[in-house]
Parts: structure tokens; C-alpha cells; sequence
């Protein structure tokens, strides 16, 4: 992972994030209910269909896949 030593882009963000959480065994259903949104909604979140991410679901997903910094560019 490169998330922790240098500058990622948003879409390189996403699918490290997604890579973690199958590195990591997680479900999808268990993240989004964890988070208070559905399943459906979280899923096109870290795929990036959405054209924003909330600053809050970007602190959530990397305390949840132990991502220390990243610098987006």
C-alpha cells in the first residue's frame, strides 16, 4: 500500500480503499451499517459513482482499514 508515504488521487484512493476491505475480509453491508447508510449507497460511494465523498466517510474508512495519512493532489 501506498497510502501512508505519498499523494494519491481520489479515484487511486478509492480503489486502494476498496482493495483494503477485500485484503481485510470486510463486508460491504457490515461497512454500511456501521457507517448509517445502506449497503447500496456505500457500494456506490467506494466505487466511485458519486461524484463527492464526505469528509466524514473519508475519516470512517480510514480508521476502519487502519490508513494513517494520505495527501490528495
Amino acid at each position: 500500500m501506498s497510502f501512508n508515504t505519498g499523494t494519491c488521487s481520489s479515484t487511486k484512493f478509492l480503489e486502494e480503499v476498496r482493495e483494503l476491505i477485500k485484503d481485510n475480509g470486510l463486508a460491504i453491508n457490515e461497512l454500511a451499517n456501521e457507517y448509517g447508510i445502506g449497503r447500496k449507497a456505500f457500494s456506490r460511494v467506494i466505487h466511485g459513482h458519486n461524484k463527492f465523498i464526505e469528509m466524514d466517510m473519508i475519516v470512517f474508512l480510514c480508521k476502519k482499514l487502519g490508513i494513517k495519512a494520505i495527501t490528495i493532489e
